[in-house]
């Protein structure tokens, strides 16, 4: 029976992950018997002693699983991944509990509304300045279904109901026995999860994909917002938050894609939300007792059409039911009509002594709508450039559906059309204009995604403002495929030149510009922590507007406990607070665009010779990662490569998700890195050391290289060299990757003037040595299962993609 420890604030992690593992060890017993579960143990401790530089442990370690069967490798696969969600969990789960116990102890947790607040009063902005920039606050979260979510709903839903057990077992009031059996509701999970095949047998359509982002707002966002918007006003005006999402919308190389699943993602929105507000709707009338046989209530919050016998002394709690029933009936013309219900409810309670009740269940009610309207997030509608020119009566029968919605949902039903792979003023200007013709009411985006396009941007927003003047513009910027087509170095230094221009183009113009950025979960694909990323960028470009995607796994991670995405969206908002005071971001400091010009160049210069420069690049990429086996996983319901790029090159056609989430298998991570030591290796340490120093983009650049790279194992990685299947390409190409990944390394730790990676960060850096011992062997099993369903072993498939879902879970990352 296991108990909370007291010490370290680590204890209770370490705690949770010890009796997970305890769980898991017995249900690996009780499934597989004694003789896995020694293998499996026996495994682990050679992967541990090989990390530690063991030679005769590392290579025993290879030779224990070359010896294994396909149906034992297959059954040792699952154990570590399993083991991973059960770690995943758990540090999720203390996240939330670090969380309360620093709020318990009376401190502003760090990247808070409370801390931010704190920041702002010590540098001496007045409170009705802080409330002048929070009446000024948006920030929109734009869920996507980018294919790197590798865990279907139902493992999801496991997850949650374990870190609830986790949460229950901390209540030190539990007796011995209810200690007990919370324990055996573990066992009974986890046997479960074991159970479950994390690998799906079919490919999910878009439905299912829109379903599982529902799942999202249903099971954790609908209170988590409501919670921070509780938190907002209680000293700050306005309603900063607001969801949207591409499910179903985003026809940009998805044939699966069109006008029905436009209409399936806007009235399964739509619908969702009317139960929820149903549900909560519901639950104050069964709460609400109030009588006019002892308090005042206005005579026409009773005046509903109801029959005169229903509750005719309980006026709230009839037109509570009335508004129930008229939701169920999906009767109200807008948001706004049903506000107005609630307004007179709101007046009526705090005229007569309610006013308790009214900053009570109903606030949380009225959070809730202000939050998600009646129409959930909004849609976007995403359409590639070329596909508006080849595509004319298919791109009309969406936008006319669209139209449609909105006529029948509202214009918040369904409120951008963003414009991939926008080379021209002219791109616009024609979405602008079919969505005209359409009736439809949307703000076109322009998605900048090379980093010619990035170069581009002042240009094209220029021309687009003099061709057909506008009070707002709204940009968004791509770091997926600038990050392809550039490296990473370039990609996000090219994306903040852009916003700086796009910035000051607005000022003069006097434009209301909003960014919106479409970064990824990896590193390689812009991803990193969010507070930090939003303070990085220039002077003017967030100014209290951020609108940013959550894509794939990120959404779980980071939304996936109710807890965890309180603290999220917290660090967003609190983030967009602080850019939202005048003058307080400060530029780059002096001489530091020609320095980082310096780097960029170099890194550019550097990567493109390895990528694009290379024609042996693709055929190394296809044969040392798994890049075609990742088309086998059914993870999602877009193809891996673009139709409309089917007549370039194979590189070119490739999206930028599966060539992260390839690279990253073989814990290369080679997107998240390359370029970066020849890039800083052009400048003097000294100068970059300052920067790191000064410049919050430099630091937030370099600190997301320093993750990546301790993330990375070129020993790991060189395993995979056998499978390429000509030695003098799988030495030339790895050779060059292992001599940047060392130049990058040694770059990193000398700007940031640390023996080992990470050394700045304990906790993190400990996780990561933790974990990598056990993805070790599962990158040797996966290995040995390429080779196998390479050679024609059809059997192979099924633990091969196990592996790859594994490895993902392992690394907490994909694409």
């Amino acid at each position: 029976m296991s108990r909370p420890e007291t010490g370290s604030p680590d204890a209770p992690l370490r705690a949770n992950v010890r009796l997970l593992g305890e769980i898991l060890g017995r249900v690996l017993v009780e499934q597989e018997g004694d003789d896995v579960y020694r293998l499996e143990e026996r495994i682990r401790l050679l992967a541990r002693l090989g990390r530690r530089g063991d030679t005769g442990a590392a290579r025993a370690l290879a030779e224990t699983i070359a010896a294994l069967d396909l149906e034992t490798q297959a059954v040792v696969l699952r154990a570590f991944t399993v083991y991973f969600h059960l770690a995943n969990i758990a540090e999720q789960h203390h996240r939330v509990r670090r969380r309360r116990e620093h709020e318990r102890e009376g401190g502003a947790p760090r990247e808070s509304l409370a801390e931010a607040i704190e920041l702002l009063r010590h540098e001496g902005v007045s409170d009705d300045e802080i409330a002048a920039a929070a009446s000024r606050i948006v920030v929109e979260l734009v869920l996507t279904a980018h294919p790197t979510e590798a865990l279907p709903r139902t493992i999801l839903e496991k997850h949650r109901r374990i870190a609830q057990f986790l949460d229950e077992l901390d209540d030190v009031r539990l007796t011995p026995a209810e200690r007990v059996q919370r324990e055996r509701a573990l066992a009974e999970e986890v046997t479960i999860l074991w159970q479950t095949d994390e690998v799906r047998s079919e490919r999910p359509r878009v439905v299912d994909e829109i379903r599982q982002a529902l799942w999202f707002v249903e099971d954790s966002l609908w209170g988590a917002a409501s919670a921070l918007l509780a938190g907002w006003r209680e000293g700050l005006p306005g309603s900063p938050l607001r969801f949207g999402t591409w499910i179903g919308g985003d026809l940009d190389g998805n044939p699966n894609a069109g006008a029905a699943t436009v209409s399936e993602a806007v009235e399964r929105g739509a619908a969702l939300v009317r139960e929820l507000l149903r549900r909560d709707v519901r639950a104050l009338a069964a709460s609400w007792g109030m009588s006019t046989t002892l308090v005042d209530v206005e005579a026409e919050v009773g005046a509903v059409d109801l029959p005169a016998e229903r509750n005719p002394s309980e006026p709230y709690r009839r037109r509570l039911t009335a508004i129930w029933e008229k939701l169920g009936d999906d009767g109200y013309a807008s948001t706004d009509e049903l506000r107005a219900e609630l307004d007179l409810v709101e007046a009526s309670l705090r005229s007569h002594g309610g006013a308790r009740i009214a900053d009570g269940g109903l606030a949380s009610l009225r959070r809730r709508l202000d939050v998600f309207g009646l129409t959930g997030p909004a849609l976007d509608l995403r359409l590639h450039s070329r596909q508006l020119r080849d595509d004319p009566v298919g791109t009309m029968e969406v936008l006319v559906e669209a139209a449609g919605l909105q006529r029948r949902r509202g214009v918040e039903a369904i409120d951008t059309l963003i414009v991939s792979m926008t080379h021209s003023a002219d791109d616009i200007l024609l979405a602008e204009s079919l969505a005209s013709q359409a009736g439809l009411h949307v703000t076109v985006v322009p998605l900048l995604e090379t980093i010619d396009d990035l170069r581009g941007a002042e240009a094209l927003a220029a021309e687009l403002l003099e061709r057909s003047p506008r009070e707002a513009l709204e940009v968004m910027v791509g770091y997926s495929d600038s990050g392809k087509d550039g490296g990473v170095v370039t990609a996000q230094w090219e994306i903040f030149r852009a916003q700086e221009r796009l910035a000051w183009l607005a000022g003069e113009r006097g434009v209301e510009l909003t960014v919106f950025h479409g970064r990824g979960g990896s590193a390689g694909r812009g991803g990193g922590p969010t507070y930090a990323a939003i303070l990085a960028q220039p002077p003017h470009a967030v100014d209290g507007r951020l609108k940013i995607t959550e894509q794939g796994e990120t959404i779980a991670f980071k939304y996936g406990l109710p807890g965890l995405a309180r603290r999220n969206l917290e660090a967003a908002v609190a983030a967009t607070l602080l850019t939202a005071v005048p003058d307080r971001v400060a530029g780059a400091p002096d001489g530091a665009r020609e320095t980082i010009e310096a780097v960029s160049a170099a890194a550019r210069a550097l990567y493109r010779s390895v990528v694009w420069d290379d024609p042996e690049l693709p055929r190394f990429l296809r044969t040392f990662t798994p890049l075609d086996e990742l088309a086998l996983l059914e993870i999602g319901s877009r193809p891996a490569s673009r139709p409309e790029s089917s007549g370039t090159g194979e590189l070119e056609a490739l999206r930028a998700i599966p060539w992260v989430f390839a690279w990253t298998q073989t814990r290369c991570i080679v997107p998240a890195w390359l370029g970066a030591g020849a890039g800083l290796a052009a400048v003097p340490t000294a100068e970059l050391r300052a920067l790191f120093q000064d410049w919050p983009f430099f630091r937030a650049l370099v600190e997301n290289l320093e993750m990546s790279l301790a993330k990375s194992s070129m020993g790991i990685a060189e395993r995979y060299l056998g499978l390429v299947g000509d030695d003098a390409l799988a030495m030339r190409v790895f050779g060059a990757l292992r001599a940047e990944h060392d130049r990058a390394r040694d770059a990193v730790l000398e700007i940031v003037e640390a023996r080992e990676l990470l050394d700045r960060h304990p906790v993190l850096q400990q996780s990561i040595r933790l974990r990598n011992p056990y993805v070790d062997p599962m990158n040797a099993i996966q290995v040995e299962l390429l080779a196998a369903w390479r050679a024609g072993d059809e059997a192979a498939l099924r633990p091969l993609l196990r592996s790859i879902a594994g490895i993902a879970a392992a690394l907490r990352n994909t694409g």
